[in-house]
């Protein structure tokens, strides 16, 4: 399913994260943190972003790239 939403849409959506599934298996990345390395992060969208994404160690594309949120990332805990 594409996914047409723009980084600043998501983040205002309540999305901080993206979360990247390849071969380290799922990494969760913040948008902060890319935006200062990837120049008009915030005016792509989502599946513009995950194409230009590769692993660290296959150098592939992600098998599956989403937005996440605190409560879709395992190990965090609310404060």
């Amino acid at each position: 399913m594409a996914d047409n939403r723009t980084i600043s849409q998501l983040e205002a959506e309540g999305y901080p994260w993206i979360g990247c599934e390849c071969c380290k298996g799922t990494v969760w990345v913040p948008f902060r943190v890319l935006g200062e390395r990837i120049p008009m992060l915030s005016a792509m969208t989502l599946d513009q972003f995950g194409a230009k994404m590769r692993g660290d160690k296959c150098g592939k594309r992600p098998e599956r790239y989403d937005p996440a949120n605190q409560s879709d990332t395992p190990g965090l805990v609310r404060s």
